[in-house]
């Protein structure tokens, strides 16, 4: 469960209250970014730019009797939260609940839609309250600054510092640029394409603070997007398994059409990064 500090839902000129989510609520990235073919040492990637970025956040809330009523009335009415937009409004204090990834920040107001709402039967612990599952896409975020990073480990994506290492270790994976196919009687005919076609990838596991979190997912949605970027890490660690090689600097390209965050518990944020890797140098 959330800190259980207070958010304001804003629907037209009125405000409702309610407590903040549970912890584990998902916001999902559509980086606007497409992969479009495998090319020789890369990807072709067409980026469709920042400004087409959107956000979407999943989340649960427990509500009693009183507060699930509240959320009924507005989505129910087409005049308010049915189809219309409306306000998270979250103050100018940090509230701990980041309502469209942590590098957009947990104060002022976010203009957004419901898309969804998802009322599950009453509950017998807690003593009948409701698990209300709520999905809203944003249509505007405030200003946010983004805070002081506080290092946690000696990983480096792209000009990203200090961050932690994958605590469940990278899973690679390599695809070889050759096919055979077998003739009707059983003869093979091999197409080789070249190692340039070789394809080396691997999955980070990612476990970061807020502020780590929020200078990556900037640092790769303003910045990297179809760049080429470097990872750096100690030797030995193989992010790319053994074909990447052992050494501890590899040039990369981001891989990730949709980028989905879980905030999982106080300043603790995971998501799963994919890289195209050339190789170690």
């Amino acid at each position: 469960m959330t800190n259980q500090g207070v958010i304001n839902i804003k629907v037209q000129s009125t405000g409702y209250n309610l407590p903040t989510p549970e912890w584990g609520y998902e916001v999902s990235i559509n980086t606007a970014l497409i992969h479009t073919e495998h090319l020789p040492y890369g990807y072709g990637i067409w980026d469709n730019g920042v400004v087409n970025v959107s956000r979407i956040l999943k989340a649960t809330w427990l509500l009693n009797a009183t507060d699930t009523d509240t959320l009924l009335a507005i989505f129910d009415d087409i005049n308010k939260g049915r189809g219309q937009s409306v306000e998270i409004k979250l103050g100018t204090e940090p509230t701990g609940f980041y309502p469209f990834g942590p590098d957009h920040g947990d104060v002022g107001d976010f203009d957004c839609r419901m898309i969804n709402i998802d009322i599950n039967s009453v509950m017998a612990e807690p003593w009948q309250y409701f698990k209300t599952e709520m999905t809203f896409v944003e249509e505007s975020n405030p200003s946010y600054s983004l805070p002081s990073e506080i290092s946690e480990g000696d990983l480096q994506i792209g000009t990203i510092t200090n961050l932690r290492y994958p605590p469940s270790m990278p899973k690679s994976r390599t695809r070889y640029g050759f096919s055979t196919q077998l003739a009707y009687d059983g003869t093979p005919y091999t197409v080789d394409k070249t190692n340039g076609f070789d394809y080396n990838a691997t999955t980070l596991n990612m476990v970061c603070n807020q502020s780590k979190a929020a200078a990556l997912i900037d640092h790769l949605i303003n910045t990297v997007r179809n760049n080429y970027l470097t990872i750096i890490s100690q030797s030995n660690n193989y992010i790319f398994g053994q074909p990447g090689g052992s050494n501890d600097t590899y040039t990369c390209q981001w891989l990730d059409s949709i980028l989905n965050i879980k905030h999982t518990t106080y300043d603790r944020f995971e998501f799963d990064l994919n890289f195209w890797g050339e190789g170690a140098t």
